[in-house]
């Protein structure tokens, strides 16, 4: 079964895009870190997220005190401490990092750890029969509408294929 670690940014578009669930039946062990989790702060989605931890389909990693201020410590401008418990995270793991955050990506990548975005989850779940292309589409059009970072000419793409 394949690894992936969570940033906070993709938990929220996957609730907030209404996939959070379905995301969870796919083959995959979820992944993210206590102080990531602490970025949830909104009440439905903070709801959402214990719903899953108590179905122990994500999984979280309790960062200490210590490890909070070891992680602080390190030299890696642009990386919050939240970022920097998922970056090591993914790499001690040997997981796939899932984020939407550009200067995370680009660190992680230079670490060869694996990244991959919202879009590619979307892909997973067209991919695994979990969500009709259609459905997708239309999820599609509203993350984008939430999320201006994504990147248009992939999802623009996405949205051709899948209006078919």
């Amino acid at each position: 079964m394949r690894i992936v670690v969570q940033d906070a940014n993709i938990i929220i578009d996957l609730i907030e895009c209404g996939v959070f669930e379905l995301f969870f039946r796919l083959e995959l062990e979820v992944l993210t870190t206590s102080i990531v989790l602490a970025e949830i702060t909104e009440a439905a989605q903070k709801k959402a997220c214990q719903a899953v931890i108590d179905q122990k389909a994500l999984h979280v990693v309790k960062i200490s005190t210590i490890e909070y201020l070891r992680l602080q410590s390190q030299n890696l401008p642009g990386l919050s401490v939240p970022d920097r418990s998922v970056l090591e995270l993914a790499e001690a793991e040997e997981a796939s990092l899932l984020t939407g955050d550009g200067k995370l990506r680009r660190t992680a990548k230079s670490s060869d750890i694996d990244v991959r975005g919202i879009l590619w989850i979307f892909d997973q779940l067209v991919e695994g029969e979990l969500l009709l292309p259609a459905d997708a589409h239309v999820k599609l059009i509203e993350l984008r509408q939430r999320n201006q970072r994504l990147p248009q000419r992939d999802i623009e793409s996405r949205l051709r294929a899948w209006s078919r």
